[in-house]
Order: C-alpha cells, then structure tokens, then sequence
C-alpha cells in the first residue's frame, strides 16, 4: 500500500482542457463555427 494524498486537480490536465473539449466535441459532431447554417436538429438519446 502505498500513501497517497488527494489533489484538487490533475497536474497533466492542460489549463484549456474545456476549450478543446469544446472543439473535439464540435469536430466529432460536425459542427462548423466559421459557417452559420440552419441544420436539421439532432437528437442523443434512448428510446423504448
């Protein structure tokens, strides 16, 4: 076992980690900032 103390924050984590979240997440959705379109609404979810 070894002694461990816990940290408010992870020391790797880079200090704009929302900001590319941000951006991966609109790349992985196909979202573009640079054009303003209207598109079809999309939908995440689970249905029965």
């Amino acid at each position: 076992m070894n002694y461990a103390k816990p940290r408010p924050m992870d020391p790797r984590r880079p200090t704009d980690a929302e900001k590319i979240l941000a951006e991966r997440l609109g790349e992985a959705l196909g979202e573009d900032n640079h054009e303003e379109k209207e598109d079809e609404q999309v939908v995440f979810g689970f249905f029965r």
